[in-house]
């Protein structure tokens, strides 16, 4: 049995690269595509290239001239503002007029008003407010810090002249900004079993991460469905019918038909793979047990629904243009072309229906995540019991190629 099995794996490989053109769509145009839809991508996901910060434009007149104004621009700047000095308010734009005295007033009783040119139909607008308020209010209790700390070191005679009080003054108020523009605390997350992570850990994958699972998922269904149009094949040419007629069992023949475009779509999963890694520094490695059977599982559900769609479908054209179109919904559907994580909550429960969701879900665990095998075992029971529904429809159709 197993001569038997290696004989119809030898046959099938051949007939697959017949062809040079074979290798086009099996390893360059997945690769080519990775590449594109990775640039395509570029920025919509967690790239390591972190993207320019947006500031909102604000334009300030000042009218104090006093010692907190440069504090409080500093202020705004970190409260994610972009200011800008002008001596005339632009129309149609953010702005701010600090009022004469307005030192002053923050030095003796760290409070101070301001006059906030905002635009009412500009959704940034709120925004904008709560940043203003938020760094005049930083600023008045730093500024009340720092008075406090000059009177004891007046007292305490650390100081002597203007000179070193005001350059004190200005080293407490920094440190004191300083000291307030960051959070106390900062949450560290930690995976079981990994040591700790990154404070920010990423939701989505990169676009490279995206393309590279994306596109194996995608070619790699084409591949493995392509189960349904060497079945239809075979049967209308009368091949399998004389298969059926030779000592092989038919157990044989079909696991010999099944387990060459297995092992071809492993193939190219661990071309794309290497490909991924070595030309677009997709980090697959982590875990390169949990990588083999979240593959192996996926390929085992698809090869199954290629099996069943071969008994479904009457003409090798059908099965041609059914195994297109079902790999390209399945991939678009799954996720396979943008992360799932950007889509509404609704559509992303109901696309849990599909196999390409759960391979593309466990992909990004592994590549986002480092989930480990235990971590992407569910996703990994879900591809299976997809291969046993879909392998045993096929089976207790199949005696239709007989006829």
């Amino acid at each position: 049995m197993i001569r038997r099995l290696i004989a119809i794996i030898r046959v099938d490989f051949f007939l697959e690269f017949a062809y040079p053109l074979s290798l086009l769509f099996f390893i360059v145009l997945p690769l080519v595509f990775t590449a594109a839809v990775g640039a395509g991508l570029g920025g919509l996901g967690g790239d390591a290239a972190t993207p320019e910060e947006y500031r909102t434009r604000i334009y300030i007149i000042d009218h104090d001239q006093g010692p907190l104004v440069d504090n409080l621009v500093d202020a705004l700047k970190a409260a994610n503002l972009d200011p800008v000095m002008v001596e005339h308010m632009p129309e149609d734009s953010f702005g701010l007029e600090i009022p004469a005295g307005f030192s002053q007033n923050l030095l003796s009783s760290g409070t101070a008003s301001v006059r906030l040119h905002t635009l009412p139909t500009v959704t940034a607008s709120q925004a904008v407010e709560q940043y203003v308020q938020g760094a005049i209010s930083r600023l008045g209790g730093a500024a009340l810090v720092a008075e406090m700390g000059l009177v004891q070191a007046r007292e305490a005679g650390i100081v002597t002249d203007e000179a070193e009080a005001q350059a004190f003054f200005n080293e407490i108020l920094s440190d004191t900004l300083a000291a307030s523009q960051d959070p106390a605390v900062v949450s560290v997350v930690q995976w079981a079993g990994k040591g700790e992570a990154d404070p920010s850990p990423r939701d989505t994958p990169t676009s490279a991460e995206q393309a590279s699972a994306g596109q194996i998922v995608t070619w790699v269904q084409i591949t493995l469905l392509g189960a349904a149009e060497v079945l239809v094949s075979e049967r209308l040419g009368g091949t399998m019918r004389r298969l059926l007629v030779t000592p092989a069992r038919r157990a044989t023949i079909l696991g010999g038909k099944l387990l060459a475009r297995l092992i071809l779509g492993l193939v190219q999963m661990g071309i794309l793979f290497i490909g991924g890694a070595l030309l677009f520094g997709v980090a697959w490695g982590q875990d390169p047990l949990a990588l083999l059977v979240v593959s192996l599982a996926f390929a085992l559900a698809m090869i199954g629904l290629g099996m069943f769609l071969a008994t479904l479908v009457k003409t090798s054209g059908q099965a041609n243009s059914v195994v297109i179109g079902l790999a390209m919904g399945l991939a678009a559907l799954g996720g396979a072309w943008y992360p799932l994580e950007i889509t509404p909550p609704l559509y992303q429960q109901v696309v849990q229906v599909l196999p390409s969701t759960w391979a593309m879900r466990a992909y990004t665990d592994l590549l986002v995540r480092q989930a480990s095998l235990m971590e992407v075992l569910p996703a990994v029971g879900v591809l299976l019991l997809f291969a046993v529904v879909f392998i045993v429809l096929g089976v207790l159709r199949f005696r239709r190629y007989e006829q």
